[in-house]
C-alpha cells in the first residue's frame, strides 16, 4: 500500500511543479499588463486544479493557501478589486510559498506560509468591504479579522526579528530551480522503445541460436539474455496501469444508463488495483462501456420486476479485476434476471440463425452464446441504449483482437456474470510451437488447455466429424494440415474426409494433439510435430494477409524465420458454426 501511496505523491509532485513553472510565467505576464484578462483566468483555473489535487492527497497546507490565492484571482476576475503593485508583489511572495510547500513534500523541511496567507485574506477582506456587511455578526467579524491581523502581526514581528532568515529565504524561494522526480512520457514514444527492445530480443535469439548450431557454447550470452529480459520487462511495466484508472469513469457510465431506463442502480468497484497494460484498456474501453449499459438495460428488472421477486428497489452492478496467471479477468455482474435459454433459443429460430431442430441439439450454455452474433438482440423493443442488434458482436470481436475470451455465467433470477479474460501485456505472450507440413508455428499458451497422444483406436468418426474421449467428454478432432490446404474454414466443412486420415494411420501411431480452449468450447488440432515453449512478440500481418480467419499475426524466430500464430478463436468459431449448419441441413 505504501509504494502506491508514494507513487500518488510523485505523480501529484510532478504536476504541481509543473504548475508552479507555469504560475510563474503567469505572473511575470500579470506584471507586465495588470489587466490581462486571459492571464487572470489562466492563473485562476492552474491554481483551482492545484488546491484540488493538494485536498484530495490532504496535502492541506498547500490547498489553504492556494484557496486563498484563488479567492483573490476569483475577486480580480469578477473586478471585485483591481491589482496594485502592493498586491502583485504579495501574490508573487504567496507564489513562491507555495512553491516551498511543493517541495518540502520531498524535502521534509519546515515552511512559514500563514503570514502571506493572512496578510492576502486581510487584503481581500478590505477591499471588499466585507467588515461592513452582514450586522449581526459584526462583533464576531471584528474580533475574527483581530485574531487574524494578531497573526500577521506575529509574522511580521517574527520577520523583524530575523530579517536576514527571511531575506535569505525569500531570495532562495526566488532564485532555485527544482525538478520532480516523475518524468512524463508519450504513449507512442513508449511504444516506440518497446519495439526497439522487441527487435534487440529477436537478434538476440538469433545469436544464441547460431552459435548453438554451431556446437559452439551459449553460456556466454546469459548476461545478454538478463539484461535484454530486464529492460524488456522494465518497459512493459512502465506501460501498466490499474484498473482503477478506468472503473473509476463507469460511475457516469452508469448513472446515465440507469437515468435512461429508469433504473435505481449502484456501481461496486473490486480489484481497481490491479494493473494490465493500457493499450488493452484502451482497446476495451468502449466494449465495457457497452457490457456495463447492457446489464442496466437488460439484466436488471425495472422496479415492479424487482418488487415481485423481493429484491431491493436499488440494483447492483459490480465491475471486478482478478489475476488469473498471464491473465487478467475483468467481470461484469449484474443482479437481475440472468439470461433465459429458452427465450434466447426461440430468438435464434425466429431470426433464422439455425434450424429449430440444430437449436433443440444445443445445450443452454451454446445457446445462450448467440448473444454475440451480429443483429442478435433479446429487446422486445428498441431503446436509446438497447435493441438495435448491435453491441455484443463487437464486444467478442474487440477482446478475441488482442487473444482473450469472454465467458459467461449466469442464473434465471440471480443475475449475469460477463468475464472478459484478457492478457495483462500485447508486448509479450507464451505461445507453444509446432509443426504442419514442414512448416512452423504458434499458439498462444492461453488457448492451451493441454497436450495430448491419442491412438488410432481412441478415435471415432460420428457424422464426418473425428471425435475423441478428453477428460470423459467428447470433442472434436481436426487435423490442421487439412484446413491450411483449404481456403476458407467453410471449404474445408465441404470437402473434408476423416476417414481417409484414419485409414491412412499405421497401428501403434500416436498423433501429436493440442487440446485447444475457447469461449468454454474445446478441440482438438492434430499438429505433425510439437516443438517446445516459448516467449513470443507477435505482429500484426500486414494487408492483405491480414484479412485470413486462419492467422491472427506473426512473430520471428532465433532462427530469423516467420512464424504464423494461429488464430484459435476464429477456427474454432467457424468450425462450430459451419458443423452446425451441416448439421441442419
Amino acid at each position: 500500500m505504501g509504494s502506491k501511496e508514494d507513487e500518488y505523491r510523485q505523480l501529484f509532485l510532478s504536476e504541481a511543479l509543473e504548475n508552479f513553472e507555469e504560475l510563474n510565467k503567469l505572473f511575470i505576464d500579470l506584471e507586465k499588463d495588470h489587466g490581462n484578462k486571459r492571464v487572470i483566468a489562466n492563473i485562476f483555473r492552474i491554481i483551482h486544479t492545484l488546491k484540488g489535487n493538494a485536498m484530495g492527497m490532504g496535502y492541506d497546507k498547500v490547498a489553504e493557501l492556494a484557496h486563498v490565492m484563488e479567492d483573490v484571482f476569483g475577486a480580480i476576475k469578477e473586478g471585485e478589486i483591481s491589482l496594485e503593485r502592493e498586491l502583485v508583489d504579495s501574490l508573487f511572495r504567496a507564489n513562491d510559498k507555495l512553491g516551498d510547500l511543493i517541495n518540502s513534500l520531498n524535502t521534509g523541511k519546515k515552511v512559514s506560509y500563514l503570514g502571506i496567507k493572512t496578510k492576502l485574506s486581510i487584503y481581500l477582506k478590505n477591499e471588499r468591504g466585507d467588515e461592513a456587511k452582514e450586522g449581526d455578526d459584526s462583533q464576531q467579524q471584528v474580533k475574527e479579522t483581530s485574531q487574524e491581523e494578531a497573526v500577521s502581526d506575529e509574522q511580521v514581528a517574527e520577520g523583524e526579528g530575523a530579517e536576514e532568515e527571511q531575506s535569505e529565504e525569500i531570495e532562495e524561494s526566488g532564485t532555485s530551480i527544482t525538478f520532480a522526480d516523475v518524468v512524463q512520457i508519450p504513449v507512442k514514444k513508449m511504444d516506440e522503445l518497446l519495439n526497439m527492445v522487441g527487435e534487440l530480443v529477436i537478434e538476440r535469439d538469433r545469436l544464441i541460436s547460431y552459435f548453438g548450431e554451431h556446437a559452439n557454447s551459449t553460456l556466454e550470452f546469459e548476461g545478454l539474455k538478463r539484461i535484454s529480459a530486464n529492460l524488456h520487462y522494465g518497459i512493459m511495466n512502465a506501460r501498466m496501469v490499474q484498473m482503477g484508472f478506468l472503473f473509476n469513469k463507469f460511475h457516469r457510465v452508469l448513472r446515465d444508463a440507469a437515468v435512461s431506463e429508469k433504473k435505481e442502480v449502484q456501481l461496486r468497484l473490486k480489484g481497481t488495483e490491479v494493473e494490465i497494460d493500457r493499450n488493452i484498456l484502451k482497446i476495451i474501453s468502449d466494449s465495457l462501456v457497452h457490457v456495463v449499459r447492457n446489464a442496466v438495460s437488460h439484466g436488471i428488472e425495472d422496479k415492479d420486476g424487482r418488487k415481485k421477486t423481493q429484491k431491493p428497489s436499488l440494483a447492483t452492478v459490480t465491475l471486478e479485476a482478478n489475476l488469473e496467471k498471464d491473465n487478467v479477468v475483468l467481470s461484469i455482474s449484474d443482479d437481475g434476471k440472468g439470461i433465459d435459454a429458452k427465450i434466447i433459443r426461440q430468438k435464434v429460430v425466429e431470426k433464422k440463425l439455425i434450424s429449430k431442430d440444430a437449436a433443440d441439439q444445443l445445450s443452454d450454455h451454446e445457446i445462450i452464446r448467440y448473444i454475440f452474433e451480429p443483429g442478435f438482440s433479446s429487446a422486445e423493443k428498441v431503446t436509446e441504449i438497447s435493441g438495435r442488434g448491435v453491441g455484443m458482436d463487437v464486444v467478442k470481436r474487440s477482446v478475441e483482437s488482442i487473444g482473450g475470451q469472454v465467458l459467461i455465467d449466469t442464473q434465471v433470477g440471480e443475475g449475469t456474470s460477463i468475464h472478459l479474460v484478457l492478457p495483462s501485456s500485447l508486448a509479450l505472450k507464451g505461445a507453444l510451437l509446432f509443426t504442419v507440413s514442414e512448416q512452423e508455428y504458434a499458439i498462444p499458451l492461453t488457448y492451451i488447455d493441454s497436450v495430448s497422444y491419442v491412438k488410432k483406436a481412441d478415435i471415432h468418426n460420428i457424422g464426418n466429424n473425428l471425435v475423441v474421449n478428453y477428460n470423459d467428454s467428447s470433442i472434436s478432432l481436426v487435423f490442421l494440415s487439412d484446413i491450411f490446404s483449404t481456403m476458407s474454414i467453410e471449404d474445408f466443412s465441404k470437402t473434408r474426409n476423416f476417414e481417409d486420415q484414419v485409414k491412412s494411420m499405421k497401428e501403434g501411431e500416436l498423433l501429436n494433439v493440442i487440446m485447444a480452449k475457447h469461449s468454454g468450447r474445446k478441440i482438438g488440432l492434430v499438429v505433425d510435430k510439437l516443438l517446445r515453449q516459448k516467449e513470443i512478440i507477435e505482429k500484426k500481418l500486414p494487408r492483405p494477409l491480414d484479412s485470413s480467419k486462419l492467422l491472427s499475426g506473426s512473430t520471428i524466430l532465433g532462427s530469423g524465420s516467420v512464424c504464423p500464430v494461429v488464430d484459435v478463436a476464429s477456427i474454432m468459431d467457424s468450425f462450430f458454426q459451419t458443423t452446425l449448419k451441416t448439421k441442419a441441413v
